[in-house]
């Protein structure tokens, strides 16, 4: 099972390469990139201050997670989404973060259904003093009408792509 959800994180992350290389330069569509970049800026708001039935939501069933290491971890029913959430809620909030803040997002939209959004995110205290600060780079797929993320690979800040 564990190798048949590799093969189809690879294989996603295939296709998603081939479709780089056919869209190429042009603007895909400008809706759904401005759909996708207000999408990710709702989600960092949501996850600071929201509960955890409004995060979940936000990410497919199944998503993935890549580690800079390249080991990817499949989060996979409602069950096991809200448990990963409030674990990294938890130690968050057990390190001091309060906030955080885009840095930089950069979102392209690959089609009307499909974007990539890059980031470097700070995550503060309350009295405003940087406590962390990452990169991520997120697939994020249209299912019914709703952006979700399908895979968050983690990297350093100073990793982020950007599209332009």
């Amino acid at each position: 099972m564990a190798n048949m959800r590799k093969w189809a994180l690879n294989f996603f992350v295939t296709c998603m390469g081939v479709l780089f290389v056919l869209v190429g330069e042009r603007d895909v569509h400008a809706d759904s990139h401005l759909e996708a970049e207000t999408f990710m800026n709702d989600y960092l708001h949501t996850f600071d201050t929201g509960h955890i039935w409004q995060i979940t939501p936000l990410y497919n069933d199944p998503f993935f997670m890549m580690a800079p290491s390249g080991e990817v971890k499949v989060f996979e029913g409602t069950k096991k989404i809200k448990k990963s959430i409030k674990d990294w809620k938890f130690w968050m909030k057990k390190s001091g973060v309060a906030t955080s803040r885009y840095v930089q997002l950069n979102v392209w939209a690959l089609s009307p259904d499909t974007a990539l959004a890059s980031a470097e995110v700070e995550r503060a205290d309350e009295h405003g003093e940087i406590r962390a600060n990452t990169g991520a780079t997120y697939t994020l797929i249209r299912v019914d009408g709703q952006w979700k993320i399908y895979l968050i690979h983690l990297h350093l800040p100073d990793r982020v792509l950007n599209f332009r």
